[in-house]
């Protein structure tokens, strides 16, 4: 399939399938209104469309930066 979207799975989702800031919430383990901040520092990658949506590999890149364990 050519164009934008992709329908190959990403991490047991469609790579087309974007998070909710609620779903974020829940995900992580954080208040919705706190992911908002963390999107408003940019901390979070997140597009604006109707409400937030963040992209999984979004997620996964900010959850990586918080971690101390080393990629090795």
């Amino acid at each position: 399939m050519s164009g934008p979207l992709s329908f190959e799975p990403t991490n047991g989702l469609p790579s087309w399938q974007w998070l909710t800031v609620g779903e974020v919430a829940r995900s992580i383990g954080l208040t919705e209104e706190r992911v908002r901040q963390l999107i408003r520092a940019r901390q979070i990658k997140a597009t604006k469309i109707g409400g937030w949506l963040v992209k999984p590999e979004d997620l996964a890149a900010f959850i990586q930066s918080r971690t101390n364990l080393s990629a090795d």
